[in-house]
């Protein structure tokens, strides 16, 4: 008896039709949703932004703060200071905006929030500035002085509220 294999071969098509479809939904779904965490800068200029992000993070790399640092304010001016001159961006400190006022704006494109030693608020506060400033910019937080209960404290609070991308650069 002879088999007819036509049958098999459509049903094989259709599986295949019906798992392709199901893969290129799922990567829509994930596109979507890669694109809605985006800030404005990473949709309206992301070749700005990466050259932003890879030289701040790798100027972040080699930041020292000044001793004589005690306060938030002096830790912000001394790191504005240092961004400019290593980096030669636009830097500004606490520019007014319709999102607040991050501490640092670099280039337009990335805001920077300082913390020292935040309690539990200061770091509920600042995922709650974080979470504006990530709608228009790259977003990161430099926490200095932070012990590693309180990082990974503000870690789980971005995470929680679907702000992972938003990047803690800890300084001991």
């Amino acid at each position: 008896m002879v088999q007819d294999n036509r049958n098999d071969d459509s049903n094989f098509k259709h599986l295949l039709w019906a798992v392709g479809g199901a893969l290129a939904g799922a990567w829509w779904v994930k596109n979507q949703t890669d694109e809605a965490q985006m800030s404005r800068a990473e949709r309206d200029a992301p070749d700005s932004v990466v050259e932003v992000c890879n030289e701040i993070g790798d100027a972040l790399d080699s930041w020292e703060p000044d001793e004589e640092c005690e306060t938030e304010e002096d830790f912000v001016s001394d790191l504005a200071e240092y961004l400019n001159l290593e980096t030669g961006f636009e830097v500004e400190e606490y520019p007014p905006t319709r999102e607040g006022r991050p501490d640092i704006l670099v280039e337009g494109v990335l805001a920077l929030e300082m913390k020292i030693r935040p309690s539990k608020g200061e770091r509920d506060r600042c995922v709650g500035q974080c979470a504006g400033y990530s709608r228009l910019w790259v977003t990161w937080i430099v926490l200095i002085d932070g012990r590693p209960s309180e990082s990974a404290d503000l870690d789980r609070l971005l995470a929680d509220k679907r702000l992972d991308r938003i990047q803690i650069w800890d300084f001991h």
